[in-house]
């Protein structure tokens, strides 16, 4: 997995889980994968930050802004021909993630067939939504939808040196709260990265806790 094989759009839903979006940016950091969303996403993000998890507007902002730094080549620009190639399958409140996958296709597509014909490339739709995505359907253009958990025991798997450093490094910027390694990997683990979360505790020697 690398910037120039692995590009990832990364839903709203996963975005807001502050410690599993902690960890997908210093992999990116790592150049594990390649980050995307769309303006319609960075929308959702903002709401949800501010409406659910009761966040200030300052704050969220201020932690999109970090995102888009460490992913500079963030946007999706949408096109009236994802929209329409997205499946009927897909529930209606996602057809705009959809289509953001299905644009970043078609664009990764055109500029690998006209700059290194050949390469082989992976379009990945990360969502704890899984099941709103006909995964079946959206695999026949190209795209794999699998939840966060699972995209970051596949990084490991890929990439352990460098999932390893993307861990490590997230718990050291933690300060408020602070979180331990141990902590950090416990809360991995409920979002369902068990690979990761189980390799790297015995690699460790340590032990995932819940945060006190």
């Amino acid at each position: 997995m690398n910037l120039r094989d692995t590009f990832v759009v990364l839903d709203a839903c996963v975005l807001l889980k502050q410690r599993v979006s902690d960890v997908l940016m210093d992999l990116r950091a790592e150049q594990v994968f390649s980050g995307h969303w769309t303006e319609n996403i960075d929308t959702e993000f903002l709401r949800n930050m501010q409406e659910v998890y009761e966040v200030s507007e300052i704050r969220a902002q201020n932690r999109l802004r970090a995102m888009k730094a460490r992913c500079p080549e963030w946007e999706v620009h949408m096109t009236s021909a994802a929209f329409s190639a997205v499946p009927k399958e897909v529930d209606a409140k996602d057809r705009h993630v959809a289509a953001a996958a299905i644009a970043l296709r078609h664009a990764v597509d055109e500029d690998i067939e006209n700059d290194e014909p050949g390469q082989t490339y992976e379009v990945i739709l990360v969502t704890d939504n899984v099941k709103d995505f006909a995964r079946k359907q959206m695999a026949k253009l190209g795209i794999r939808v699998i939840r966060s958990g699972a995209f970051l025991d596949e990084a490991y798997k890929a990439e352990p040196d460098a999932a390893t450093r993307a861990v490590l490094q997230a718990a050291r910027d933690l300060k408020k709260p602070p979180y331990t390694v141990e902590e950090l990997l416990h809360a991995l683990r409920e979002q369902g990265a068990k690979m990761l979360v189980a390799q790297m505790a015995r690699a460790l020697g340590i032990r995932p806790a819940k945060k006190k």
